[in-house]
């Protein structure tokens, strides 16, 4: 074990000499942070990523904004940050002069590649628009999930054409919709075709200014049809029919050249919540005479070349396996296992055999291998999650689940052309260690992250299951890591060996209730546990199967330190509500079931001290009552010395209890969304409070005044924690997959 282990280390200490020069070129921490920050810690959850047609540019779509990288150098260029909601895709235009993006926040930009500078901005009817230059790139076609295309003028901004295909609709029950099948093909004139799916199980073409129907595709109704391809099963149309099913069509795509639709469908029986049934086959037509050139039968999925010449369809039929077909000739010309993935270059002469474990190139027309890579290392590349191969298939990007993006020669593997770490999933949890110099951080992919508070470079990653980090906290010696698990494992760590410590395993525990939506559109997710200040104390929400109402939560409260089991407390029920504790752990607060209401425990008796109730009137109770108004606690937290408990709640308010009076002492106003995240500075002078709209404000203790607002998160404020000396407040999203860091005001 020794000798693994330090084999690893030696590896990774060459290889992050070797490529330190890369990854840390430009101070990607100091890029276009937003007014109050230090730094930024993490790059996001990558969205999309996309190569210039010369192979010179990488651009790489995340939550916070988009990624420019210079091949050549292999340093970052820009980063664009002007979508005010996640960026999901990306195109360049023909020259690579431009860059087009597209985000949630329903605009289409576009970008100077060279500066990162803004060219114009476009309104845009729906949310995440694929994107695509015309070959002269003087207009940018625009595709939405409805399949409706528009275009418009690169330079003038102007929206010149818009075609929304004709769909059926089919509604079953209340708020119950199936959504058809559709998919478009722009000829290089501009013209545009529609490929539907009916409500019969028929795919008719259309014209896109009309709306009439071009032609219908029919499936061959033969009591047995038998598929060219895949010989060993046939599967009959006549016996799903006598089933009960109806054919439906889930998914279409037309080829690049559009001479050739692939279809997926399912058989269907229609149920009053949705359907059941089972998936069908994968379906090749030809466009120009409708003709069904095969069929797949258990299709899962299929992948064009760049030229439509080729096709990739994996299918499960007695054994799994992905066919390479040749589309013209109607013939198989190459078979592999089911991989994980399949990718053609542009120009549809190299095929990516994507694994696990590493990948193999092929030249398609020679059928030949052209190279092959296994790295030595496995945790260097490990399931690749986004990849894709240059125009002319001479560079391969990959990006793995640790965040790692890296461009290869396809025909030297060995050669790296960029290495760029730090993309993340989305963040969940986050503490700093006593001292100050250590940020510990954790995802969704239950994946820990150790960043230098300094330098923000990050110093080590360490794996905790497969389920997100609910919550994390430091011992007093700085080197214990405690981590919660949504699966209810807590795990501790010594950060200095990475090396787990001690696993816990909390049962029937209900770490997180789900996400809570509001009607400005905001939503987030209560925590459902709380850390004293030194991690000896945990208070955990319990869910009883058979014991308590649905969605009701008592709490247990663990010693870490001493206790082999959770002291389980059954008189308190907190309906999933937040909870806090005081620095101490003796006192426990938890949302009440009445309105604006809090309660405090006695954490050793299980018994209630008192419910906290602000101060309101019979109009306000009456309204809440009547759903007329809502308001409810939302985010609670202790000051260090645990004589003041903060109190946020649905209704944008921020109300202060002094714990040992049980009076109330105060409120503080000024957030636009709901109030779902609370922290006292060290010495408690100051307050941070974050909303789901991604703002946080700072409040001066005790005069109750506004410091200042920091703006820069995307999505609700998940956490916020203080550095020890409380000049520094770091904070996470709960979507954006970043960590920054502000500059606390001095008072």
């Amino acid at each position: 074990m020794k000798t693994i282990q330090f084999s690893t280390l030696l590896v990774l200490f060459l290889l992050s000499t070797l490529f330190l020069t890369n990854t840390f070129a430009q101070d990607y921490t100091q890029l276009n942070l937003p007014k109050g920050a230090k730094a930024r810690l993490g790059k996001g959850v990558i969205t999309d990523m996309q190569l210039s047609a010369d192979g010179t540019r990488l651009a790489v779509t995340s939550s916070i904004g988009v990624w420019l990288y210079d091949i050549r150098t292999g340093s970052e260029t820009a980063l664009i940050t002007g979508h005010t909601e996640t960026a999901m895709h990306v195109a360049f235009s023909p020259d690579g002069k431009i860059l087009a993006s597209s985000g949630n926040d329903k605009t289409i930009r576009l970008w100077h590649t060279e500066t990162g500078e803004s060219v114009l901005s476009l309104n845009s009817p729906t949310n995440a628009i694929h994107l695509k230059f015309s070959a002269d790139g003087k207009t940018l076609i625009g595709k939405d999930r409805k399949g409706t295309v528009s275009f418009c003028d690169t330079t003038t901004g102007e929206q010149l054409n818009t075609f929304t295909p004709n769909l059926p609709k089919i509604r079953l029950g209340k708020d119950r919709i199936w959504s058809f099948a559709t998919d478009a093909f722009i000829d290089h004139t501009g013209n545009v075709i529609f490929a539907v799916g009916n409500k019969d199980g028929t795919i008719s073409i259309q014209d896109s200014h009309t709306g009439s129907q071009i032609r219908k595709f029919i499936v061959r109704k033969d009591d047995e049809l038998s598929f060219p391809i895949q010989s060993e099963r046939t599967y009959s149309y006549k016996d799903e029919m006598r089933a009960g099913r109806m054919r439906w069509v889930n998914s279409l795509y037309f080829s690049p050249d559009g001479k050739t639709l692939v279809s997926g469908i399912d058989y269907r029986i229609a149920r009053w919540n949705g359907w059941s049934g089972r998936g069908g086959p994968i379906e090749l037509w030809d466009v120009e005479t409708g003709e069904q050139l095969g069929a797949f039968p258990s299709g899962i999925g299929a992948t064009f070349s760049g030229d439509g010449k080729t096709v990739a369809i994996k299918a499960i039929s007695g054994k799994s396996e992905c066919t390479i077909w040749d589309i013209a000739t109607r013939r198989k010309i190459a078979e592999f296992p089911l991989t994980l993935n399949i990718q053609f270059s542009g120009d549809g002469k190299t095929l990516a055999i994507i694994e696990n474990d590493g990948y193999t190139l092929w030249d398609i027309a020679t059928r030949s291998e052209i190279a092959s890579h296994n790295p030595v290392v496995e945790w260097f590349e490990v399931s690749p999650e986004r990849f894709l191969l240059s125009q002319d298939g001479t560079l391969l990007v990959t990006a793995d689940e640790y965040g790692t993006v890296a461009v290869r020669e396809t025909k030297n593997t060995k050669q790296l052309r960029l290495v760029t770490t730090n993309y993340t999933k989305p963040f969940t949890a986050l503490a700093f260690s006593h001292d100050g110099k250590t940020i510990a951080s954790g995802d969704s992919s239950s994946t820990i992250h150790l960043w230098n508070t300094h330098t923000g470079i990050k110093q080590n990653t360490m794996q905790a299951g497969s389920q997100r980090i609910e919550g994390l906290a430091f011992a007093i010696d700085n080197i214990t890591l405690t981590a919660a698990n949504h699966n209810e494992n807590i795990i501790q760590w010594n950060i200095a060996t990475s090396e787990q410590v001690a696993v816990h395993t909390l049962p029937n525990t209900n770490i997180n209730r789900g996400l809570t939506t509001f009607g400005d559109g905001t939503g987030f997710q209560h925590k459902g546990l709380a850390f004293t200040l030194n991690s000896e104390k945990l208070a955990v929400q319990n869910t009883e199967k058979g014991t308590i109402k649905p969605f009701d939560t008592t709490i247990d409260i663990w010693n870490i330190t001493t206790d082999r089991s959770p002291r389980h407390l059954t008189e308190v029920v907190t309906h999933g509500r937040p909870i806090a504790l005081t620095p101490d752990g003796s006192i426990l607060a938890s949302g009440s079931d009445s309105p604006d209401a809090t309660d405090l425990w006695n954490t050793h008796t299980g018994k209630r001290i008192a419910t906290l109730k602000t101060p309101g009137n019979w109009i306000n109770d009456l309204l809440v009552r009547l759903r007329l108004r809502y308001s409810s606690v939302c985010a609670l937290t202790f000051r260090h010395d645990g004589k003041t408990l903060a109190v946020g709640t649905r209704d944008r308010h921020i109300q202060l209890w002094n714990v040992n009076t049980l009076q109330h002492i105060g409120s503080l106003e000024g957030h636009k969304h709901v109030v779902c995240e609370l922290a006292f500075s060290p010495d408690g002078k100051t307050l941070g409070s974050g909303d789901t709209g991604g703002k946080i404000y700072l409040w001066e203790m005790p005069t109750h005044r506004h410091l200042t607002t920091f703006d820069g998160h995307k999505g609700y404020v998940r956490t916020l924690a203080f550095a020890p000396d409380g000049k520094t407040l770091a904070s996470i999203s709960g979507h954006d997959g970043t960590i920054f860091l502000w500059n606390v005001p001095s008072k």
